[in-house]
C-alpha cells in the first residue's frame, strides 16, 4: 500500500468516526435520565443526529458519484430547471451569512436538479469552511453573451494561484497556518469538477491568499 493510499484510508477513517462519535453520543443522552422528560434537550440531539446523518450521506453520495466518473459512468438526467427558483430554495437552507445577487436575466437551463443542488451547496459550504470570522458568502447570477454564470464568492482565507490547478483534485486540501481546521474529505470540489464536465459547462476559480475566493460556473444559453 502506498503513501498516498495510506493517507487517504487515514482521511476517510477520521472523517467517518467524526460524526459516527457525534450519532452515538447524541443517542447515549437520549438514552440517558437527564434526556427523559425534556423536551428542549430530546429535540437538540435528536437535531444532531440527523444533521450528521445527513453528512454522512452526501459524502457518501460524494464518494458513489467519483466512483462512476472513474467508471465512465457518470450520468446526468436533465431537465429544464429555473436558476433563480433554484438558488432560493438552496438559500432557505443556509443562514443570513448567505446573499443572493440575482441578475440573470436568462434563467431557464437544462441541468440536472438534483446534482446541480448539491454542486452549489458542496461550493457554499466550502466557503463557509475557510471563511473564519469574515462569514460574507454572496450567490451571484448573471447574463452575459451566449452564458448565464453562477457564482460563489467569499470573504474567506483565499487560495495561492499556484494551488489553483490541484484544488480539484481528489482528497486535495489547502492547507497553511492560516487555514482552519475543516470537516471533510477534500472530495466536494473533485464531486463539483465531474458535475460540472459531465453537463458540458465550464468552472474556473479567482483567488489569492486572505483576498477571498469567487467559483464561477459558465452555462452555455441555447
Amino acid at each position: 500500500m502506498n503513501a498516498l493510499t495510506t493517507q487517504t484510508l487515514h482521511t476517510l477513517v477520521h472523517e467517518f468516526q467524526t460524526p459516527i462519535a457525534a450519532i452515538r453520543m447524541a443517542a447515549d443522552v437520549l438514552d440517558s435520565p437527564i434526556a427523559h422528560n425534556n423536551p428542549q434537550r430530546t429535540n437538540k440531539y435528536v437535531q444532531i443526529i440527523r444533521e450528521e446523518t445527513d453528512r454522512l450521506q452526501q459524502q457518501v453520495e460524494v464518494m458513489l458519484s467519483l466512483a462512476r466518473a472513474d467508471r465512465h459512468a457518470l450520468y446526468v438526467c436533465v431537465e429544464p430547471v429555473d436558476i433563480h427558483e433554484l438558488t432560493t430554495s438552496i438559500a432557505q437552507r443556509h443562514g443570513p451569512y448567505l446573499t443572493l445577487n440575482l441578475l440573470a436575466t436568462h434563467t431557464s437551463i437544462l441541468a440536472d436538479r438534483h446534482h446541480l443542488t448539491n454542486v452549489l451547496h458542496n461550493l457554499i459550504d466550502n466557503a463557509v469552511k475557510y471563511s473564519q470570522q469574515h462569514l460574507d458568502i454572496r450567490l451571484t447570477t448573471a447574463t452575459s453573451e451566449n452564458f448565464l454564470s453562477v457564482s460563489v464568492s467569499d470573504r474567506g482565507v483565499g487560495i495561492a494561484p499556484a494551488l489553483h490547478e490541484h484544488i480539484f483534485q481528489p482528497f486535495f486540501r489547502v492547507g497553511g497556518s492560516d487555514s482552519p481546521s475543516v470537516k471533510g474529505f477534500g472530495l466536494g470540489l473533485c464531486y463539483v469538477k465531474k458535475i460540472i464536465e459531465a453537463h458540458q459547462w465550464q468552472i474556473a476559480v479567482r483567488s489569492e491568499v486572505g483576498q477571498g475566493s469567487e467559483f464561477t460556473i459558465s452555462i452555455p444559453l441555447s
